[in-house]
């Protein structure tokens, strides 16, 4: 799974072109589909390459500007996230097909902490238009999108 960067310049210009931010929205979708794609088993890491990674993303974080300005409002959402990615892996493997279907809106909470991001930036007017522009979620699946 990959970050979709085609939002890039939607991003930009509704958040008054901050960098930082768009390097903390970057720096996380990025971990998010890593973390994805080992657990899923799609990549496979040895101890070492896994801690590596992991101090990097910390170190990362803890450096972006955006992220430090506002870390108080971000990690909240970061942990939402987080769980509700954990709720999804256990939905999708549910026998209730709504469960199942519901799972990939779930999973793709992390589409929330960009729009987040949206409106610590350019406010109400910059998130409403980008969440109309970009709330899709997977459409790789057979469940269509959802």
């Amino acid at each position: 799974m990959t970050f979709d960067r085609s939002i890039k310049d939607d991003f930009m210009r509704l958040t008054h072109n901050n960098e930082s931010a768009w390097q903390f929205v970057e720096l996380f979708a990025e971990r998010s589909h890593q973390l994805d794609d080992i657990i899923d088993g799609d990549k496979s890491l040895t101890d070492e390459q896994l801690i590596e990674a992991e101090l990097a993303w910390m170190l990362a974080l803890s450096k972006n500007p955006f992220y430090t300005a506002h870390q108080g409002f971000l990690m909240p959402l970061l942990i939402m996230a987080c769980n509700a990615w954990l709720d999804a892996n256990q939905w999708e493997k549910s026998e209730d097909q709504v469960k199942r279907v519901h799972s990939d809106v779930l999973k793709s909470y992390y589409h929330e902490v960009m729009f987040a991001v949206v409106y610590l930036c350019g406010g109400w007017q910059a998130l409403r238009e980008f969440t109309t522009l970009h709330r899709e979620y997977q459409k790789d699946n057979y469940h269509g999108n959802v």
